[in-house]
């Protein structure tokens, strides 16, 4: 037969060992979301930081190739970076402004203006 008060002695050290582990999966999360901010803004940090050169042609020289489009996954990692930053309904109406309802559904050719869009992302992310 069960003693009561060894049953409750027992509940009483679960929920201990619970509590224990509630604060320690806080401190993970806290520190994950803590690497995940570091990330993003590293990333566009980076990606803000990144020469843009242009250079005029000469008159006697061919028609220039065109400009190689960003990868899918630079601009992917740019708006991450600004989501993370709290930009996310900012990022998601200019997702919305190239005709998309989500980041692959836009056209590569709207990659550029897309990521111009998005630099000029600033100040309070909760105005507008």
């Amino acid at each position: 037969m069960v003693n009561k008060k060894d049953l409750r002695g027992g509940i009483e050290k679960m929920r201990e060992v619970a509590q224990l582990l509630s604060g320690w999966a806080d401190d993970m999360e806290s520190s994950l979301e803590a690497k995940e901010k570091k990330t993003a803004a590293d990333a566009l940090s980076a990606a803000e930081a990144a020469p843009a050169v242009k250079v005029a042609p000469s008159a006697d020289a061919a028609p220039a190739a065109p400009a190689e489009l960003p990868e899918a996954e630079s601009v992917r990692t740019v708006l991450a970076a600004k989501c993370a930053a709290g930009f996310r309904t900012q990022v998601q109406a200019l997702i919305n402004s190239f005709g998309a309802a989500k980041f692959s559904e836009v056209a590569k050719e709207h990659y550029p203006a897309l990521l111009e869009a998005v630099a000029g992302l600033g100040g309070d992310p909760n105005a507008g």
